[in-house]
């Protein structure tokens, strides 16, 4: 008989050392010291009454190296090549901390994205490490009542569902495992909770974010990404479009933020502007009827004879004198295909007699 248990939390919270008296040996460095220890998951075991213990040690998330997410990643490669599974997914606490905190609602989040397997939460426990000989029962009888409220309420929360979670809790002080009789009752109960529960398949795993509870893509298309480019004479535009994606992040304490928009796709159209220039001849502009004159030669005469001899203007009909005009204008097709017209000008005057 064998089973795997693998310890979450926090940095400094002592989950080396609850290992280590899981598997009842020193198989994993440990320290009092708020600094990390364990930099790799890395994985010990001990056979203890014809059982075969199996543990798995992880970097702490709020890793003072700042390392959380590459830590993450280690441990999701690590686990995709461990091939007996886990039976138990133990959220390792410092029990000296009274209230419960935003990090562990984030710690258990963060595994549930982690082990991406539909019985993740009965397979879930909590560890109260630092558990003292002198804390009474009374002050372990409050801590389960407040934390199992307060993990199910998020859960519940998280999942969108009325979802049961067993969530049993272990109070222990690691180090002294060997003469502390409460924590080997505490280890032993621990251990049963192990055996009694089927290993979970780690094909699955994913690396989760661990500065972000939710990162939901968005997209937009035919963005103008870039101002247009216009030619020197002005007749050219070029402009620049993209398919568009960015994500939003939405961390554990529900601000939301923003990654920067990143063009998947870009492309370039180019428009021209276009002049025409319009011809119109010939145009009427002005008509001036104007008389036709004839002289008529007048001779007043005496006895047959002519005395005096004049000439007379009068009017023998009409004529009408048009004048016309050629001129020219321009035609504007702009970059959209909208159409304008510049002023006509005139660039030719002539008159012609109509009879």
């Amino acid at each position: 008989m064998q089973t795997t248990v693998i310890g979450i939390g926090e940095t400094g919270m002592g989950k080396s050392s609850f290992l280590n008296a899981y598997l009842q040996k020193q198989a994993f460095r440990a320290s009092d010291s708020p600094d990390s220890c364990t930099k790799v998951t890395s994985m010990d075991s001990n056979i203890i009454n014809n059982q075969t213990r199996k543990a798995i040690d992880t970097p702490g998330i709020k890793d003072t190296d700042n390392t959380d997410q590459e830590n993450v990643k280690q441990l999701v490669e690590f686990l995709l090549n461990y091939n007996d599974g886990i039976n138990v997914v133990a959220i390792v606490l410092n029990g000296q901390v009274d209230r419960f905190t935003k990090d562990t609602e984030k710690f258990i989040k963060i595994a549930h994205q982690m082990f991406n397997h539909p019985d993740f939460w009965e397979h879930l426990c909590i560890v109260f490490t630092k558990w003292y000989s002198g804390m009474t029962e009374e002050q372990k009888r409050i801590k389960q009542e407040e934390y199992k409220k307060r993990v199910i309420e998020s859960i519940r929360k998280y999942t969108e569902s009325d979802i049961n979670v067993e969530l049993p809790m272990f109070f222990v002080d690691s180090p002294n495992y060997q003469n502390e009789e409460k924590t080997k009752a505490e280890l032993e109960r621990f251990n049963e909770f192990a055996f009694s529960k089927n290993a979970m398949r780690t094909t699955q795993v994913e690396v989760p974010n661990v500065f972000y509870e939710q990162v939901i893509p968005e997209k937009r298309e035919n963005y103008r990404y870039k101002e247009n480019l216009l030619s020197e004479n002005n007749m050219k535009r070029t402009e620049y479009f993209a398919n568009q994606s960015r994500n939003k992040l939405v961390d554990f304490d529900g601000n939301i933020s923003y990654s920067d928009w990143k063009n998947d796709k870009e492309w370039e159209i180019v428009k021209m502007k276009k002049v025409e220039i319009e011809i119109k001849n010939g145009e009427l502009v002005k008509s001036i009827p104007e008389p036709i004159y004839q002289m008529r030669n007048i001779c007043e005469r005496f006895l047959g004879v002519c005395i005096r001899n004049d000439y007379v203007k009068e009017c023998v009909g009409h004529k009408t004198v048009n004048t016309y005009v050629d001129k020219t204008r321009e035609k504007i097709t702009d970059f959209d295909g909208n159409i304008s017209y510049g002023d006509w000008k005139i660039i030719k005057t002539y008159d012609k007699q109509i009879n």
